[in-house]
């Protein structure tokens, strides 16, 4: 479809006045990033991303924003527009968009990569839209333009949101770097200045990093350091970084060049990024590089480089199932060397630090940027590089997204030191309305913004109650407790049976399982004639014998009584 044939949408007598910004991800949260732009009959959502489980949240694949405030309001959506690639701008498209069914505008490269995504998931892909850093877009109120910003994915954009209230900077993931590894992928700080001479209200801006002072390096000091590790490993070299990071997978493919060992690309979202990406010019892979899977065995490992999924040491991944020795190609051998080329974000660090350990028991080399710096190059801003891009979009207000709530503490007072006021500083969180007019910008009230979980092919139906369940099975055990009833007489038909699993060893407590029999048997007696009443009889089980474990063993097991009629 061509984006030029959109005619604007005109905007009706009653308009509002005031610009409300609700963000349902992404603000006191790294991940998860999703807001919405919403002006009288027109929402504008920038960016759909997921976030990743952290250690509490038992058998979650995924978390998605909660869209409940877009659910009585899909009619005003004009569109979606996502800032560039990664899954935590985009992966939540596939899971959210089926039930907004709006139109999507990104840059070539992320517009390929969530096509791809669609027809991994049979969705429509027609209203995938492209545009380039030229189009400008008029979405109902919103005038929507892009400029072009550095990070680890190609195709990264700042998005210019005019609004009938005034203009609004949204800068997602950025940073400073004037060597990229692929051509072109500068910052444009000359246009955004120009933007700042025409007056901007607001600016969002990724302040992931702002605790770290200074610039961060340039992306081209990562490949010196994958070939000095090259040439000191004798069997494969094994590297590992986040799926969307190109610029890491070309200086990979770089070193394998230079060093005649052949490429291979391991765990899917690896092959299917670097397919996507190598079609629309973004990698440059010389032909007879890359060889498929089914091939790794007929080479010695010397003359191996692998890219394999699994930097954050996520379980089921390409690289978690080679540490378990579950892998049917990849073996892991002594003279093997593990490269992780990706800091663990917020949540993951102690799935990638157990992942470290257990590549390292094999005897493998393993590098990992606590012992070596050079391995990873954030793309998020330090903070000179967020007053650089501050000081050129000259906003009235700020408010700092995609970080922690202690990063945004140190945002606002780096901000302070600027010469901005605290109350031009937005300290939001997910949920919380910011209302914006000509002459102001404000905190307002909270829309619902709870986490919804992916657990498989489940979405939303996992909630606190089953995350706890799963917590307490996970610390303290399950107990089933097995009562026969005879259908005759209502009353129990005999003793009950009670089976331990992860609580106690029954063979070594059975003292503890026969009391606790009797524990049931007397709750039973004590109620005679309310044994029909499973849900009364359930609970008063579960408390006594959740009473009697506590005292015995300091441990709460979750206790599942179960009647069966006789």
């Amino acid at each position: 479809m061509d984006i030029k044939q959109f005619k604007p949408r005109l905007k009706s007598n009653n308009q509002e006045t005031v610009l409300k910004l609700v963000s349902l991800g992404g603000v006191g949260d790294v991940t998860k990033n999703m807001y919405v732009y919403e002006y009288g009959d027109d929402i504008v959502i920038i960016d759909c991303g997921i976030g990743f489980p952290d250690e509490a949240m038992l058998g979650i694949d995924l978390v998605i924003p909660d869209i409940t405030y877009l659910r009585d309001k899909k009619h005003k959506i004009r569109g979606i527009v996502i800032t560039h690639a990664h899954e935590d701008h985009i992966g939540g498209l596939p899971y959210i968009w089926p039930e907004l069914q709006c139109p999507i505008y990104t840059q070539k490269l992320t517009a390929g990569l969530i096509r791809a995504k669609f027809a991994e998931h049979n969705l429509p892909r027609n209203k995938i839209n492209t545009v380039n850093l030229d189009t400008k877009l008029r979405l109902g109120a919103f005038g929507v333009s892009f400029y072009k910003v550095s990070h680890s994915v190609p195709d990264s954009t700042g998005i210019v949101l005019d609004t009938p209230v005034g203009r609004v900077v949204h800068q997602a993931d950025f940073k400073l770097d004037w060597t990229p590894v692929i051509p072109g992928e500068v910052t444009d700080v000359g246009k955004l200045a120009t933007i700042g001479t025409q007056g901007v209200l607001l600016m969002l801006i990724d302040s992931l990093r702002v605790e770290r002072s200074g610039y961060n390096l340039s992306e081209r000091t990562i490949q010196p350091t994958f070939a000095k590790i090259e040439s000191e490993t004798k069997g494969k070299v094994l590297i590992t970084t986040t799926s969307s990071n190109l610029t890491r997978i070309q200086q990979a493919a770089n070193v394998a060049v230079e060093t005649g060992r052949k490429l291979v690309l391991v765990g899917r979202s690896m092959e299917n990024n670097f397919q996507v990406a190598r079609d629309l010019g973004y990698l440059h892979i010389p032909s007879g590089l890359v060889i498929p899977m089914d091939e790794v065995k007929r080479y010695p490992d010397e003359k191996l480089l692998l890219v394999i999924a699994g930097s954050q040491g996520q379980p089921g991944s390409a690289l978690s199932r080679v540490a378990n020795d579950d892998h049917k190609q990849i073996t892991l051998r002594q003279n093997d060397t593990v490269v992780f080329s990706a800091d663990p974000i917020p949540s993951t660090e102690s799935a990638q630090h157990a992942l470290i350990d257990k590549l390292a028991k094999f005897g493998a080399s393993v590098y990992y940027t606590a012992l070596t710096d050079d391995l990873h190059v954030s793309g998020h801003a330090a903070a000179e590089e967020l007053k650089v891009m501050i000081n050129l979009a000259k906003p009235k207000y700020l408010m700092p997204i995609g970080a922690t709530f202690r990063q945004m503490k140190v945002f606002s007072q780096m901000c302070q030191d600027l010469g901005y006021a605290a109350d031009h500083i937005l300290l939001s969180e997910d949920g919380q309305m910011i209302e914006a007019t000509h002459q102001q910008v404000k905190l307002g009230g909270t829309v619902p913004a709870s986490n919804i979980y992916v657990d498989g092919l489940g979405v939303g139906d996992v909630g606190s109650v089953v995350l706890r369940d799963r917590q307490v099975m996970a610390e303290e055990g399950i107990v089933l407790v097995i009562v026969p009833i005879d259908v005759r007489t209502s009353k129990a038909a005999g003793e009950p049976d009670i089976i331990s699993r992860g609580f106690v060893f029954e063979k070594e407590a059975e003292g503890l399982l026969e009391n606790a029999k009797k524990v049931v048997s007397q709750s039973l007696a004590n109620h005679p004639n309310s044994v029909l009443d499973w849900r009364f009889t359930r609970r008063h089980i579960e408390e006594k014998l959740d009473e009697y474990f506590y005292r015995q063993t300091q441990r709460r097991p979750m206790i599942l009584p179960v009647l069966v009629e006789v």
